[in-house]
């Protein structure tokens, strides 16, 4: 590691474009964390000057004292924890060990890396906020149905999976063109979000004690779903952005941390980081979607990402390849 020389995409102030890539500190290791060379990083009130980057995917090179899960050489991928250290725009980050999944080496990066914050995000809105069963390669039916809003997002993608796994009957929203994607993944019934009467529809196929989550969570969708958990009987709604407006009094709304279950729910973290997702990898019952959206150039190329982020993607994840050795 003495060797290392890190870069990173630097936001070196509010509003500041294009990024700037230039010289970043050398990650050390806390006891419980590993140093990933990085090879892969998709496209957030921050401190500035500032690295972005949250999901990646790399080889690790440094391992914590207190490390036992992990070791250098191995291929992962892992959720960062939004500081400048912890940050995936460079070339080297640290990660916590528990926030950190071994991938199989036939599983390129590029493709990998679409996975860690849409995965520790579902997981946390599925399993710490409505406290359902961990997944299981065979779960027992729990004769009850979700909702999951937008399917074709990147939450939306590994939340089906995971409810599937949990024994859970799926309803989705997507377009049309998304609804063979949605079914791949195991969605029973897909419901394009377009349809006028979509409010009513879902209401009709859903049941008093059944699950809502908005993987979109825009103020619209945070209204729509709601609207849908009221009168179903009501319950608690997960959504990926802060609450906004108001809400009816039978719904109670909470707001969804994908770093919850690496800084508080550990349990959660380790069941789903360090077993059910590296088996189910292998196994390929857990599909790395959706499909990503490749920049090739290092650093420089993450401004063009964020650009076409601005612009919108559907069932994509914009991912730029920072390095390839």
């Amino acid at each position: 590691m003495a060797s290392i020389q890190n870069q990173a995409a630097w936001l070196p102030y509010a509003e500041a474009m294009p990024l700037q890539v230039g010289p970043a500190p050398r990650p050390s290791p806390s006891p419980t964390e590993i140093v990933i060379k990085m090879q892969a990083s998709p496209n957030f009130e921050l401190p500035y000057p500032f690295i972005l980057g949250q999901d990646v995917a790399g080889t690790i090179v440094e391992v914590g004292s207190n490390v036992k899960s992990l070791e250098a050489g191995q291929r992962v991928i892992g959720i960062l924890n939004g500081n400048a250290a912890n940050s995936g725009f460079q070339l080297y980050s640290t990660c916590l060990e528990i926030l950190v999944a071994p991938i199989p080496d036939s599983l390129p990066f590029s493709e990998a890396v679409v996975l860690p914050l849409s995965v520790s995000t579902a997981a946390s809105a599925l399993y710490v906020q409505l406290q359902l069963p961990l997944p299981s390669f065979a779960p027992r039916s729990l004769g009850k149905k979700v909702l999951l809003w937008g399917g074709s997002s990147s939450v939306g993608c590994s939340a089906i999976q995971f409810a599937v796994a949990s024994g859970l009957n799926v309803v989705t929203t997507a377009s049309q063109a998304n609804h063979a994607l949605l079914k791949s993944l195991g969605a029973a019934q897909i419901l394009d979000y377009k349809t006028p009467t979509i409010i009513e529809d879902l209401v009709s196929v859903l049941d008093e004690g059944d699950f809502v989550v908005d993987c979109i969570s825009s103020p619209e969708t945070q209204a729509l779903c709601g609207e849908i958990l009221s009168r179903i009987g009501g319950g608690k709604l997960p959504v990926m952005r802060y609450p906004k407006g108001k809400f009816p009094d039978n719904v109670n709304v909470a707001f969804v941390n994908g770093l919850d279950p690496g800084l508080v729910h550990v349990e959660v973290g380790r069941a789903i980081w360090g077993g059910y997702i590296p088996a189910a990898l292998v196994t390929g019952t857990f599909q790395v979607k959706p499909e990503p959206f490749i920049l090739r150039g290092g650093l420089e190329k993450v401004q063009d990402g964020i650009d076409l982020l601005a612009k919108g993607v559907s069932a994509q994840k914009i991912v730029v390849e920072i390095s390839q050795d």
